[in-house]
């Protein structure tokens, strides 16, 4: 049990499945909404620093699924949408290269990596027409 609480390899997750929690509270009580944005945000900042701090071996998506929290607190934002779309497109933008090869396999199950590159490339397309629908500046 110890050993397991010392056991720093899955913090990234840990912290992009709180985020998720407070996404989920953003979009069910509008009374803290920004509270609950702020703090998800918070919580993915702390994925990303721990993400960049570990070298991730194998096929890792980390990047697509904070990267597709942070799309959805730009969908929710009344404020910061142009912060949290940058943040999304800079994410999965990372994450395309580090999909290689056409397939993965791990434990005797082979998974096709196509279908995941098309979507993070729409997500990409998505997070690039939503910053222009907000008027943000896209690159």
């Amino acid at each position: 049990m110890n050993q397991h609480q010392n056991d720093t390899s899955q913090n990234d997750f840990l912290h992009l499945q709180i985020a998720m929690v407070f996404i989920s509270k953003a979009y069910h009580k509008q009374s803290t909404r920004d509270e609950s944005l702020g703090n998800a945000a918070s919580h993915l900042e702390q994925a990303l620093n721990l993400y960049a701090a570990k070298k991730p071996e194998d096929e890792d998506t980390t990047l697509f699924g904070i990267g597709g929290a942070y799309e959805i607190l730009g969908d929710l934002s009344q404020n910061d949408k142009c912060r949290f779309f940058g943040k999304a497109r800079t994410a999965f933008d990372k994450q395309l290269p580090l999909i290689k090869g056409d397939s993965y396999t791990a434990y005797d199950k082979t998974v096709a990596l196509e279908p995941i590159c098309v979507e993070i490339r729409k997500h990409l397309t998505s997070v690039e027409n939503k910053s222009a629908q907000a008027g943000c500046s896209v690159r």
